[in-house]
């Protein structure tokens, strides 16, 4: 076991993903095994003079102290409001302490460059965690595949199918797609395999899902399917509201890909269309059922079915209904 001495006096971890970030943390703080360690906190930002060198001086009750020095990013030369935190940060660096471990955390950006450079001159060991990538395809292939991982350290396997289908549900911060993954294997119990059923039934209870799955069903002119999960949505309370602007809002979508120039990138689709990148694919594929003026008639339907859900003389359920039966009607229109 690695004590405290064995482990590089000044370190240095960067990332904008915040569960890497502590998860690498964590791991080197593990690393250190000296009874009696005292581990401090400190906010970069906020640093006084001679703080971060007497943290970092020995404990009377024996083990090295353990610093972690959190947002450097924020240390810019520039800003005078940090000009004695950034003073107190480099001149530790030029001198750190033998006996203490210091751990500086950067979030990423180019804000406190300079103290990343003075680090690296100075010896620091380095640790940098994966950073999000930009782009929406990117983005979403990253997710995926951080969630493939965290399920496999919990030994389950995972179709790509119910991978997108919690990511849509959960959303894309590492923390709680983590969280989901532990919450799905602990309560389901895939029994080492997780299928698009098992995540669709356990996150069923999300509206967001259940009006955006409607919309899916009806436009690939499974409208019976919409139906049914359109009843299904709307005794567990799903507002009608949400349905309408749900599938509204993928009309939109699928009008917009659909008159892209041929060629047209994924990622300038997506700009162009507010679809994510990873779902341009599918959406063009949709697309081709349709025609220009089976769109037009599938628009008109979701416009009058919004205020009759609210407050128009039809009953919600009625409205609703006669909305999905008219835009599957529309899908079928050359």
């Amino acid at each position: 076991m690695l004590t405290a001495m064995d482990v590089p006096p000044l370190t240095v971890i960067t990332g904008n993903e915040e569960l890497l970030v502590e998860r690498a943390l964590k791991e080197l703080i593990s690393e250190v095994a000296e009874p009696g360690s005292e581990f401090i906190d400190l906010s970069a930002r906020s640093l006084q003079s001679g703080q971060l060198g007497v943290a970092a001086s020995p404990s009377l009750f024996g083990g090295a102290p353990v610093v972690v020095v959190d947002g450097v990013e924020n240390l810019v030369q520039s800003n005078p409001d940090v000009a004695a935190a950034l003073d107190e940060v480099m001149a530790y660096i030029a001198s750190p302490s033998p006996e203490a471990v210091v751990v500086l955390v950067h979030g990423g950006g180019n804000g406190g460059k300079g103290v990343l450079n003075a680090a690296k001159k100075a010896g620091a060991a380095t640790v940098t965690t994966p950073p999000s990538p930009s782009g929406s395809t990117a983005l979403r292939l990253n997710r995926a595949a951080f969630v493939k991982a965290e399920l496999a350290t919990l030994t389950c396997h995972a179709d790509p199918a119910a991978i997108d289908v919690l990511i849509n549900a959960v959303g894309s911060k590492l923390r709680d797609l983590s969280g989901a993954c532990a919450q799905l294997v602990s309560d389901v119990g895939t029994g080492g395999h997780l299928d698009e059923e098992a995540v669709r039934r356990y996150y069923g209870g999300r509206v967001e899902v259940q009006g955006f799955d409607i919309a899916d069903q009806v436009l690939a002119g499974r409208t019976a399917e919409a139906l049914g999960l359109l009843r299904h949505a709307r005794e567990s309370g799903v507002p009608a509201v949400l349905v309408t602007a749900a599938l509204g809002r993928s009309l939109r979508q699928l009008a917009l890909v659909a008159s892209a120039p041929r060629g047209t990138s994924a990622d300038a689709v997506a700009a162009m269309s507010g679809a994510p990148s990873w779902k341009v694919k599918d959406i063009r594929a949709l697309a081709r059922a349709w025609s220009e003026p089976g769109l037009v008639s599938a628009i008109k339907p979701v416009a009058v079915a919004d205020p009759d859900g609210k407050t128009g003389p039809l009953a919600p359920e009625y409205a609703l209904e006669r909305m999905l039966i008219t835009v599957g009607r529309a899908r079928r229109q050359h």
